[in-house]
């Protein structure tokens, strides 16, 4: 058990340093930019996990709704997050910066915005390497703006992977194994200790992830990594969920709501502490914009309402809450924490927020700055979550990393 808390321990300590290397590259939009999404423009559950030449879309709200001249810029980046030692030229066919100049302004609604979109590639930009990379946007000045990560994929190896329950009694109900294969297909992969890294990722969430890069057996053209004390994830519970795309009817997860001066309050039922499961079909965190009231075009004439989020339990002493998830990239701020109201006794966030169906969680964060998922959601094992391996490799004497495998898989094949 000693030797188990103790891989335990050098995981979470191992992912948190990687999320910090991400998130210290990544600019977080100011107050009057909403609705980022840098995905690859499926729906319900959007992913920033991109084959190489397939669409990556790009769109955000600008709630000072003038006509601003927003320009973005392409950066490369290791399987580390390190900055790419290549030329622009060398992974963009084009220019890895050009001016966004697809917007509209909104229609009919309460919130005015100005709404912008890209897609890539297009006439000026088309990105010719995998790998890891941020798009940046910036306005005229060139001042950066906001920054999101995605990764874009090849499939030159095979992947097959799987989720099982770890073979430990003590976790067996909490946490889920993904144990997987590489099938090299008689790619010469040279050195693969030191030369490739797989990285496995819950939920399409980029910035927890865990590392591997020395297979456990070798059996000819079929490379096993088998950690059952390492590649273990939190199942914590499924999603919350709530839906604000209607502003005169029923809405799901909404108690209430009033029109309060300019916007919409939407009031959500008080959420508590979760000791059960709770099972219904999430879309793993991610948001959908939908609005009943539109005409033609979603993106412009769905309005903005002012979300309220309360939690009605306790917190220990140095503990503070926040509301997660992909509309906030996963990466809670304090704009997104839950703040001790003492009239009402319970804990309040106030989110101004697009008309969609939205998922989400209420994590901890502890006094050492680490984020706790299952402390308020719980934790168990039979949750629904999404796993993606991604492979990375970079050959010896190259100049670059590349992304050579991809696969997904969802734990309702937990075996």
């Amino acid at each position: 058990m000693k030797n188990l808390l103790l891989f335990l321990l050098f995981i979470s300590n191992f992912t948190a340093s990687l999320q910090a290397q991400l998130q210290s590259l990544i600019k977080k939009p100011p107050y009057y930019i909403k609705t980022i999404r840098l995905d690859d423009g499926n729906t319900p559950k959007s992913t920033p996990f991109i084959a190489l030449g397939q669409p990556i879309f790009l769109s955000f709200d600008d709630l000072q709704a003038d006509d601003k001249n927003y320009l973005y810029r392409i950066k490369r980046f290791d399987a580390q997050w390190q900055a790419s030692i290549l030329n622009p030229s060398e992974y963009i066919d084009g220019f890895d910066s050009d001016y966004i100049n697809n917007y509209e302004a909104s229609s009919g609604t309460l919130q005015s915005y100005t709404h912008y979109h890209l897609k890539i590639p297009n006439e000026s930009t088309r990105i010719t390497l995998s790998g890891n990379y941020l798009l940046e946007v910036l306005d005229e000045d060139s001042n950066l703006i906001f920054s999101k990560a995605f990764v874009v994929y090849q499939k030159k190896v095979e992947v097959g992977i799987s989720v099982k329950w770890p073979n430990d009694t003590d976790i067996r109900d909490k946490k889920q194994f993904i144990d997987f294969v590489l099938y090299p297909k008689g790619l010469n992969l040279v050195n693969p200790g030191q030369n490739l890294w797989v990285k496995v990722f819950q939920n399409n969430n980029l910035y927890q992830s865990l590392d591997f890069n020395v297979p456990t057996f070798y059996q000819g053209d079929k490379w096993l990594y088998h950690y059952p004390h390492r590649a273990l994830f939190d199942g914590v519970n499924e999603f919350r969920r709530f839906e604000c795309k209607d502003l005169r009817g029923y809405n799901y997860g909404v108690a209430s709501r009033e029109l309060t001066g300019k916007l919409y309050d939407f009031y959500l039922y008080t959420d508590q502490k979760r000791t059960r499961y709770s099972y219904y079909k999430d879309i793993d965190g991610c948001f959908v914009i939908n609005a009943v009231q539109v005409s033609e075009n979603v993106h412009t004439e769905a309005d903005y309402v002012q979300v309220h989020f309360t939690y009605d339990d306790t917190l220990k002493p140095g503990e503070k809450l926040f509301v997660s998830g992909r509309f906030n990239d996963f990466l809670p701020g304090p704009e997104d924490e839950l703040i001790f109201q003492p009239d009402s006794q319970i804990y309040e966030n106030i989110q101004l927020l697009k008309q969609a169906y939205y998922d989400y969680r209420l994590v901890v964060k502890r006094p050492n700055g680490h984020f706790c998922r299952p402390c308020v959601e719980g934790n168990f094992a039979q949750t629904e979550n999404d796993y993606t391996i991604v492979v990375y490799y970079k050959p010896p004497g190259s100049r670059y990393t590349e992304v050579i495998g991809y696969a997904q898989i969802s734990s309702t094949e937990l075996n």
